[in-house]
């Protein structure tokens, strides 16, 4: 029976997948490797890390099943990251990664000389989650590095280089730089000139379900794969994920809460309602498109709030379980306590750098299982921001969200954000969208699922559904009144 290589390039770790022709996980393994951060604002990785994970996980899968079995290899990566090579292929720095802000000088220069035009071609503004300000950060501040640099490539297509030894890219991760026309699916020369790079260093760009080459002697000899085996395109994570969740229709949604939350959406088009305030992007499909809603401070504020309250200082998933317990026992409103949950600035619908947490109406009274239930509140008005956003971006408003992700495990959160929106919550199946989406692309490049949307719609396995209690429409409609307030108030203060 044939199987699909999936390798999804995450930001926290690297996670190989082999899936049958009914999306059925055979092995799986993952391998985690570090974040640099050197100074404030500067957050990388390290591409030779990323090559030691794939040595690791491909040896732990193939020692499990017969190589001879995959019919094609699949990639999904984080988006936005900066891996330059040189001539001969040899990494030259450390991947700038795209929550990253060392870039607010370039943003600012590019804006001025191409925004209208990247406005225009890409919907986006100039800001740090694209690639283009890290790159002329690096030609500005590091010109031996770039005047070396031969290819630009983002993080999965460097694995993907390693198998094949082939140098391309493909529409969906390079249209993160704002260097990649929506219309044409290709560089769009008047915005590299303006900036002042150099055009021939970005690769060829192809589709996510274009065959790139073969598996060779360096794919056997490093990595144990077998020769032969045909290596697909790709996806960047958040398509891939797009993919994975079954969204191909107008106005189908998909909520994931992990560290940074993120919150798609398929629209129709890519248009000026929302711009600034969500991201627009290429769905694998050429003649779709989503819209992202980042949410920074997702899982990562859970995780702050459940390591403050621990008297060790330390993130304890058991005492999370604790905390969420004792916060279900909280009445909606938290007592009286809001939560400005913004501790790595805000991203949609502000994306402002600046803004931090904020608590308001803490009494002598206030105990930790208010503190967590607070938190979990403000995330999720955030949460609600984008939606309302969406309900006018649309030719409706949205029916339902499909919800995944390490959050859905925390007691009570999946009911709140049903309460919060008014609208039901769909949890999934499926552990790792991204993964199942990098597959389902791959497989499909083979005709191996010829039917890419049925094929999604029969494994994407919905778990649970969370019907919204009408009788708190407006208990949490004032509290979202008063969470925008709130924000109005304090941004620029703190």
């Amino acid at each position: 029976m044939a199987l699909v290589l999936a390798l999804d390039l995450g930001s926290t770790q690297l996670k190989c997948s082999l899936i049958d022709h009914d999306g059925r996980l055979v092995a799986s393994a993952s391998q985690g490797y570090e974040t640099y951060a050197p100074c404030a604002g500067h957050l990388e990785q390290d591409p030779d890390d990323w090559r030691n994970a794939m040595r690791i996980v491909l040896s732990n899968v193939l020692a499990r099943v017969d190589g001879r079995r995959i019919c094609a290899i699949g990639f999904s990566g984080h988006m936005s990251g900066t891996v330059l090579l040189d001539g001969n292929g040899d990494v030259l720095s450390r991947c700038i990664m795209l929550s990253d802000s060392r870039s607010d000088g370039q943003c600012g220069t590019i804006d001025r000389v191409a925004g209208k035009r990247i406005r225009a071609i890409t919907g986006n503004p100039v800001i740090n989650a694209f690639t283009l300000p890290k790159l002329l950060w690096i030609k500005e501040n590091h010109p031996d590095v770039w005047s070396r640099t031969r290819h630009v490539l983002s993080p999965k297509d460097y694995l993907r280089f390693l198998l094949t030894g082939v140098v391309s890219t493909e529409y969906t991760d390079a249209f993160n730089t704002l260097a990649l026309d929506k219309d044409t699916r290709d560089w769009d020369d008047d915005v590299l000139a303006s900036v002042g790079l150099d055009r021939l260093k970005f690769p060829k760009v192809l589709s996510p379900f274009d065959i790139v080459g073969q598996t060779g002697r360096r794919a056997h000899d490093e990595f144990a794969l077998p020769e032969g085996i045909p290596v697909v395109s790709g996806v960047a994570d958040m398509a891939a994920a797009a993919v994975g969740t079954n969204l191909f229709a107008e106005g189908s949604s998909a909520l994931t809460l992990g560290t940074c939350a993120t919150f798609l959406a398929l629209v129709p088009a890519i248009g000026d309602e929302g711009f600034g305030q969500v991201t627009y992007h290429l769905h694998a499909l050429k003649d779709r498109f989503y819209a992202l809603g980042s949410h920074f401070n997702g899982g990562l504020a859970v995780n702050w709030i459940t390591r403050i309250l621990n008297e060790r200082g330390e993130l304890d998933f058991h005492m999370m379980d604790d905390l969420a317990h004792e916060a279900a026992q909280v009445p909606p409103g938290s007592n009286g306590l809001l939560t400005i949950p913004f501790l790595a600035g805000s991203g949609s619908p502000y994306f402002s750098s600046s803004d931090r947490m904020v608590l308001l109406g803490a009494s002598a009274s206030t105990g930790r299982a208010e503190l967590f239930r607070s938190m979990l509140e403000g995330i999720s008005m955030n949460l609600y921001q984008t939606l309302e956003l969406y309900d006018r971006m649309l030719s409706h408003p949205v029916a339902h969200v499909l919800l995944g992700g390490g959050g859905v495990r925390i007691e009570g959160w999946p009911q709140m954000i049903a309460d919060v929106f008014q609208r039901p919550i769909r949890t999934v199946q499926n552990a790792d969208a991204s993964t199942l989406g990098a597959a389902l692309v791959a497989g499909n490049a083979v005709g191996l699922f010829e039917d890419l949307p049925g094929a999604a719609s029969s494994m994407v396995v919905e778990q649970d559904t969370m019907i919204p209690d009408e009788s708190l429409a407006g208990t949490y409609g004032d509290l979202y009144r008063r969470y925008l307030e709130a924000y109005g108030r304090l941004h620029g203060v703190v």
